[in-house]
């Protein structure tokens, strides 16, 4: 099964907005809110629901900014976790709705701890998943057309 997310640049004066995870060893990394696209759901609308879930944002989708695939081939991974094991991220630069009033968070994703706001070039120094959006954050925010940041094949079992 390939799972299709939907995730979000939210930049809101000047900073990203990023949510904060621990791994079940107490690793820290950082994701951009975001998740799974549901069945006849477009990815614009998964993005503008998956942002208000994790963060309370109301948005809006402005651009698709970068496309960027994940496949791990650990066989305790693939056993505990298989609807996770192979995604594809559609990855969306987003604005927050004007005059809206930031709601409760009503579903933090798996292993998510909070949220927290970072400059694009302090994004890019983290932990950040996807991991083949470190160091090109702001490549991802700056280029006119969608960036492919590639496949990655990953070993480790990280969640």
């Amino acid at each position: 099964m390939i799972r299709n997310s939907a995730k979000a640049l939210l930049l809101l004066d000047g900073k990203l907005l990023l949510n904060s995870h621990l791994t079940s060893v107490g690793e820290l990394y950082y994701d951009l809110p975001g998740g799974g696209q549901h069945p006849y759901e477009t990815m614009e609308e998964a993005v503008i629901r998956e942002v208000r879930e994790e963060t309370g944002f109301s948005v809006r989708p402005l651009r698709f900014a970068a496309l960027a695939e994940e496949i791990f081939t650990n066989p305790s991974m693939r056993a505990r976790f298989p609807e996770y094991c192979h995604r594809t991220m559609h990855i969306f630069v987003v604005e927050a709705i004007p005059g809206t009033v930031r709601e409760d968070v009503s579903e933090l994703d798996f292993q998510q701890t909070g949220s927290s706001w970072f400059s694009p070039q302090e994004a890019e120094g983290l932990q950040l998943v996807p991991v083949q959006l470190r160091g090109r954050v702001r490549e991802v925010l700056g280029s006119k057309e969608p960036v492919y940041l590639g496949s990655l094949r990953r070993d480790e079992v990280c969640m």
